[in-house]
């Protein structure tokens, strides 16, 4: 048992350091018919060691073999046993997917042992024997061939040959590589994978974040392919990224990364590595193969984003934000005594959450590594803020601000929006008036978009008055008229989910009650 295993393990290592190494045995039982002698025939069985390290034409094999058998010789009343070793190279043509034919040539030292029979003897003899082989090969599987074998052999001796024999045999041959050691030749052409966005990973279940090639290099076509994907970080099973019926030999097929990736991949606060597992699973002349293929994804922090596409901000406004909504609950109840019956209440609420925010402290801080205005139409990462974060840390840039103010907002059902001009971005919100009564608010300083009238605030005058704020968000969108793009929030979530964070309860303690009503009465006079 113990010299067993050290032959497989020595196959295995053979097998899998030896390119394109394919190790087989050979067993075919034999019938001779000697040539010019006493003998009537003769029966024998031949091993062979196979290792087939050459492919030509794609799937054509050269081969090269240890051979041994032992064979009696029977004739006269007589059955002498003989033994033969030796080498062997052969020439494997694949006509068809399971048919082959090979022929081979060997050299041989055989032995015929001394002999006794009843009170006669005879005397052993040795030398070397040579000859070919043909055989016409059945592949049952991709690791079991059956064989229709025919051959000539001469035993060399002085001063002629001892014997010569042509023989016939039906053998069946083992591939271990193909049959314990799983090899398989379905190879990786080529993969592109792209970053991942925690805060898009909703989207990626319908939306590609990479891809796949592969080759199918098996000597024959394949079936009942089936590529699945699997990312133990971040999914609970494996999911199933493409199906084939049929692959030729020699033909390319690929697949795009898809996947349902579970909220494990919100708690990312770097960047990482991530392990994606690419199966291949098929089948290879009736037998089930597997080919496993493992790439490594990028897995950036939860708040990255790159700003392609200006709707991608959108995904961190979120009224379910838990600090956003307990604040925007707060600021609801603090007013909601001192709402105005001759203001629209939409742009009352909008003047509260100015105040509160004003008087909470939260204030407008560029951040030089991480600008709207450097990012902007580029695929460079951007840092964004969830709305606890940029009240939790009092500030926030323009980006950050606009998320937090649609945030509060909608958190009170009011519709909100983006306003991207050229290097800037900040928000709208829905006035809750008709279109004919667009004149008669804010000064006519209105946007009408999609049957809904929409104010504009330059959120980046938190600490200044709601006027102030009102009349630059205004000024901003005549300016950039051409270039200005109004994006509702309801329209961007289509896209890119709004995704919130079980840490986003972070205890934020309102400003006092005074004070907000203070600031709300003031934001008032400019829109009354």
């Amino acid at each position: 048992m113990k010299r067993f295993l050290i032959v497989l393990a020595s196959l295995f290592f053979l097998s899998s350091s030896i390119f394109t190494t394919e190790i087989q045995i050979r067993a075919f039982p034999g019938f001779f018919i000697p040539l010019n002698s006493s003998f009537s025939y003769a029966l024998g069985q031949t091993f062979s060691l196979d290792l087939i390290p050459i492919t030509v034409h794609e799937r054509d094999d050269i081969y090269f073999s240890t051979q041994g058998s032992f064979s009696f010789l029977n004739g006269s009343g007589l059955s002498i046993p003989y033994y033969e070793g030796g080498l062997a190279m052969g020439y494997n043509y694949r006509i068809i997917d399971r048919l082959s034919l090979s022929a081979e040539a060997f050299a041989n030292f055989y032995m015929v042992p001394d002999v006794v029979v009843g009170e006669n003897s005879y005397d052993g003899l040795s030398g070397l024997s040579f000859g070919g082989r043909l055989a016409a090969n059945y592949y049952l599987s991709p690791d079991f061939v059956l064989s229709f074998c025919c051959g000539y052999k001469n035993y060399l001796y002085k001063p002629e040959p001892f014997l010569q024999t042509i023989e016939a045999g039906i053998g069946i041959t083992y591939n271990f590589s193909k049959g314990i050691f799983g090899a398989t030749n379905v190879e990786l052409s080529d993969y592109e994978t792209q970053s991942l966005f925690p805060i898009f990973y909703s989207r990626y279940d319908d939306h590609e974040f990479g891809s796949v090639s592969f080759i199918n290099e098996e000597k024959n076509d394949i079936t009942d392919v089936v590529i699945t994907l699997f990312i133990e970080s971040y999914m609970s099973n494996p999911v199933t990224i493409a199906k084939y019926d049929l692959i030729k030999r020699g033909q390319s097929f690929s697949a795009e990364f898809k996947a349902f990736l579970n909220e494990n991949i919100l708690d990312l606060l770097q960047t990482q590595l991530a392990t994606a597992k690419i199966q291949v699973s098929y089948r290879s002349l009736g037998k089930e193969m597997t080919f496993v293929q493992n790439v490594d994804l990028q897995t950036l922090p939860r708040n990255s984003m790159t700003w392609e596409d200006d709707r991608r901000a959108a995904a961190f406004v979120s009224g379910r934000d838990a600090s956003a909504q307990l604040f925007a609950r707060q600021i609801e109840a603090i007013i909601r005594n001192q709402l105005d019956p001759n203001i629209p209440v939409n742009i009352q609420y909008a003047a509260a959450v100015f105040a509160a925010i004003k008087t909470f402290g939260v204030n407008y801080v560029v951040d030089p590594s991480s600008a709207f205005t450097d990012n902007v139409g580029t695929n460079t990462v951007d840092f964004l803020q969830f709305p606890y974060q940029t009240l939790l840390y009092h500030g926030g840039d323009c980006d950050d601000l606009s998320i937090l103010n649609c945030s509060l907002l909608q958190a009170m059902g009011i519709e909100t929006a983006f306003i991207t001009v050229p290097g800037h971005i900040y928000m709208a919100f829905d006035s809750g008036v008709s279109p004919d009564q667009a004149g008669k608010i804010n000064r006519g300083r209105t946007i009408v978009y999609e049957d809904k009238v929409w104010i504009p605030v330059e959120i980046t005058v938190m600490q200044d008055t709601f006027a102030l704020a009102l009349q630059i968000g205004y000024k901003e969108w005549i300016k950039y008229q051409d270039q200005a793009a109004l994006v509702p929030i309801s329209k961007a979530w289509e896209e890119y989910s709004p995704v919130s964070v079980p840490e986003s309860d972070a205890g934020i303690k309102m400003p006092e009650k005074s004070e907000i009503i203070k600031e709300f009465k003031a934001a008032l006079k400019a829109v009354r």
